[in-house]
């Protein structure tokens, strides 16, 4: 499922302290890893890809975590899964196997695939593949929910409303000094959180679509020349302004970063003033998205609060990168803090960023 060249700086848990994985594999005939082909990824679960001794090119994931998250998470992953398999226009790696006790999963392993996040870093993530994720994005919006996801009720992780007012005594002693220091700055800022609250009541009053639920550029895998869309735990019926705001999100995050040399030689008014200004050389992925998502669901222009939604839940993205910047870390970067304060004006005015983020076109 990911890639040879994808965050290939941890070395995988040992096969013998995880005896499941083994036995996981033998019962779906997949054969059986060994430690030393075997690699694994940076992510909140283990993982461990390669090739196995039938010859089977393979990527298994063991979810982490509480043991009703993770069954719920395996469910949509399997449910997904099911649905997707030889899909004519969303392309995912195959599932071979999903073991909700255990919380594994295995995919076929796509070998030297690159990430979109990959690509989109070294200028190689073309407009042709935003129309490529805007389509498959927008046909996912089409489909009827599998019977598994459209019986769950849980409620989606992001944003974490219970933590906008505050930490528990475990999450503020699991934190790092920069994941407390984002936490501080939403605690302080009544407007923010209050923006993003009427968010989260604005999409319950909205339509809800099939939604991946927790769409990044790293969800992406490009393999062979084709696309191809990864990671259903987060599935959803959902607004559908969640993933095309998530999309739009990424490049304006990646916008932002990417305007000065030094994270630390440009202030936070710097960064507001001129953001939309880099964003410009960027805006053409996300119109690229916008026009193959509309192609494949041209019923979204229907729905006419789509664009400003989606611009607001940029501006989450942008608050959840903050929070996410700062994990195991120190301190917050002045970058990172003022590309929270972009977030911040598009939640307080998503409408008036619609144009702006690439949205505005063909409405």
């Amino acid at each position: 499922m990911h890639t040879k060249r994808e965050r290939l700086t941890l070395d995988p848990v040992p096969l013998d302290d995880v005896p499941e994985v083994t036995r996981f594999l033998g019962e779906l005939g997949l054969g059986a890893l060994r430690q030393e082909d075997v690699t694994a990824f940076f992510g909140r679960n283990d993982s461990w890809a390669g090739v196995t001794d039938a010859g089977v090119a393979v990527f298994v994931k063991k979810t982490l975590g509480e043991p009703e998250p993770v069954r719920l998470r395996v469910t949509r992953t399997g449910a997904m899964g099911a649905l997707l398999d030889g899909h004519p226009v969303i392309n995912t790696p195959r599932l071979l196997g999903a073991d909700a006790a255990t919380g594994l999963v295995a995919f076929t392993l796509l070998q030297d695939a690159r990430s979109g996040a990959d690509l989109a870093s070294e200028d190689g993530f073309s407009w042709e593949l935003a129309h490529s994720a805007g389509v498959q994005v927008g046909t996912l919006h089409t489909l009827p929910a599998p019977r598994e996801v459209a019986e769950d009720v849980s409620p989606p992780s992001l944003p974490p409303l219970g933590r906008l007012s505050a930490l528990t005594l475990s999450a503020y002693e699991a934190s790092s000094g920069a994941e407390l220091e984002a936490w501080a700055l939403l605690h302080s800022d009544a407007a923010i959180t209050e923006a993003i609250n009427d968010l989260c009541r604005w999409e319950r009053d909205s339509p809800r679509v099939l939604a991946h639920g927790d769409l990044r550029l790293d969800q992406f895998l490009h393999h062979d020349g084709v696309l191809y869309l990864t990671d259903w735990e987060e599935t959803r019926q959902a607004d559908a302004a969640r993933d095309v705001g998530a999309f739009a999100g990424e490049w304006l995050y990646r916008g932002v970063l990417g305007m000065a040399g030094s994270a630390d030689a440009v202030s936070d008014r710097e960064v507001v003033a001129n953001g939309a200004r880099r964003f410009e050389a960027l805006r053409p992925y996300v119109e690229s998205f916008w026009s193959g998502y509309l192609q494949a669901r041209p019923a979204a222009r229907a729905d006419r609060e789509l664009p400003a939604r989606a611009a607001a839940f940029a501006g989450w993205h942008l608050i959840d990168r903050l929070i996410v910047a700062g994990h195991r870390r120190a301190r917050l970067s002045p970058l990172e803090r003022a590309a929270a304060g972009v977030g911040r004006r598009l939640l307080l005015d998503p409408a008036g960023f619609i144009t702006i983020l690439g949205l505005g076109d063909g409405r």
